[in-house]
């Protein structure tokens, strides 16, 4: 089923932004929290053959969480205010153990969701070591992410930090304003651009030498 993302993203490479945004939680009235859990994510990001991913501006990626695979791909979108909107639509793989049988899965089912998905070829990887909370306030449910996460791009590696708040339920104005109420706040900025943007970007830039 075809589904919109809605999330907002912090730039959290600043001393202690983690703990500043925790204690955001506490100076906003009506807000209540779940229990962190942390997971280990390992997201491989692919493109066609031909790079038509990219010329129609789609981010695909194989992800692995406590031993979980599937794959997804998000239409690609700027990030305005720290918030991004996009389609995303996933697919589980069901007896995937290995990123080899990933790519296996995925060249037997040959194409999905209107994209061809043989042959695919590695970009890069994020690996990314996350604390999620479940955030409630004014009827609106929502899911904060704290990443810290390393690109890991021609060779290279690169690790940073960021915050991401994704709408689930209810009114998604009440998630925005709270977003808005967290990042004063914190004193947090929003984040400019997302992971794999950054992620493209060094590609581009390291690629070519």
């Amino acid at each position: 089923m075809k589904h919109l993302e809605t999330e907002f993203k912090w730039d959290a490479n600043t001393p202690r932004a983690f703990t500043r945004m925790r204690a955001a939680w506490r100076r906003v009235k009506g807000v209540r929290f779940s229990q962190a859990v942390r997971l280990s994510i390992w997201d491989v990001y692919m493109d066609a053959p031909d790079g038509n991913f990219a010329r129609e501006q789609i981010a695909f990626r194989v992800r692995c969480t406590g031993g979980k695979w599937e794959a997804t791909f998000k239409t690609r979108s700027e990030v305005k205010n720290g918030k991004a909107v996009r389609r995303e639509e996933t697919l589980s793989m069901p007896g995937v153990t290995t990123l080899e049988g990933a790519l296996r899965f995925l060249n037997a089912k040959k194409s999905w969701k209107g994209l061809r998905v043989q042959g695919l070829k590695p970009l890069f990887e994020i690996r990314n070591r996350r604390q999620c909370v479940n955030v409630f306030y004014d009827g609106a449910a929502a899911e904060m992410a704290f990443d810290a996460f390393e690109i890991r791009v021609c060779g290279r590696r690169v690790q940073m930090k960021e915050i991401e708040l994704e709408h689930k339920q209810g009114c998604e104005k009440n998630t925005e304003r709270l977003a808005q109420e967290l990042t004063y706040a914190s004193g947090l900025s929003y984040a400019a651009v997302s992971k794999v943007k950054t992620a493209t970007a060094l590609l581009r830039l390291w690629g070519n030498k």
